[in-house]
């Protein structure tokens, strides 16, 4: 089953002719395996289409995001959707043995929609079958006042000495940790990498590598944005970030954010000394 997007707002178009919607909860598959899920969708108000991503197994070892189309039926009150392109996968990258989510539900107004709760059919790329299963998920600002109001209720008094269950923030900004690898599908032919850290200043420091070549040697992350150009050559180009040491404050972290005519990611990684996170770029 693919673990599992990433959305491009399209700025030609004024933000007036869409309406979002994005929702956080769960996969379920065989059953009993339950994998996290977060969908975004935008209806563009004139042609009732759909667009938007997902990310399956979020945070996870097999973190997914997928682009989804799709379109919503006014008149007869039915919602349809799937998802048909990777834009990037912490997983091995193979097209053909990702399975991706159709999906359809009546909906009697998109406007308001507040949850979707009901089967898909997963299909890989060549259209033949793979899993099927079940999407459970609730509009993500519901979820996040949820998750607020469980945060303060544990914060009395009377919770104080006791275990607290643990609270997973699902719409945090992904990241990459040791020995992982975020497989990015681009189209553009080059791209800006921006390195820099977007919280306290407390003196991380890196190597950076790109193809094997050492391009930042004991490079100290600041708030300022340090720009390197990767020209596309072949199928794939690696980055890979080393951690030497973990400043004044545990752990390494520096944010991550590709840009291109046609493409864009931000993401960071999260690293202790001596790790190591890596990105590898695929041409589409």
């Amino acid at each position: 089953m693919k673990y599992v997007l990433f959305f491009l707002i399209n700025i030609g178009y004024a933000y007036s002719q869409f309406l979002p919607k994005e929702f956080t909860g769960i996969l379920r598959v065989h059953d009993s395996t339950m994998i996290s899920y977060k969908i975004y969708l935008e209806k563009n108000i004139a042609t009732s289409s759909i667009e938007g991503y997902s990310i399956t197994g979020i945070d996870g070892p097999h973190e997914t995001k997928s682009l989804i189309r799709g379109t919503y039926s006014s008149k007869d009150k039915v919602l349809s959707f799937e998802e048909y392109d990777i834009v990037y996968t912490k997983s091995s990258y193979d097209e053909l043995d990702f399975c991706f989510i159709h999906f359809t539900q009546e909906v009697k107004d998109f406007n308001s929609l507040k949850k979707l709760k009901g089967n898909f059919n997963g299909k890989y790329v060549d259209g033949t079958k793979c899993v099927d299963g079940e999407i459970i998920v609730v509009e993500s600002s519901k979820l996040e006042k949820k998750i607020e109001k469980l945060k303060k209720r544990l914060d009395k008094p009377k919770f104080q000495n006791k275990i607290a269950p643990k609270v997973i923030d699902t719409i945090k900004l992904e990241s990459i940790t040791n020995k992982e690898e975020l497989n990015v599908v681009v189209k553009s032919e080059v791209l800006i990498l921006s390195i820099y850290d977007s919280g306290k200043i407390d003196g991380d420091r890196i190597n950076l590598y790109i193809n094997g070549e050492l391009v930042l040697e004991d490079f100290t992350i600041e708030k300022e944005k340090k720009q390197i150009p990767i020209k596309i050559k072949g199928k794939k180009t690696s980055i890979r970030v080393e951690a030497l040491n973990e400043g004044s404050s545990s752990p390494n972290t520096v944010k991550v954010e590709l840009n291109g005519p046609s493409d864009y990611l931000e993401t960071k990684t999260t690293l202790i000394e001596g790790e190591n996170a890596y990105l590898t770029l695929i041409k589409k």
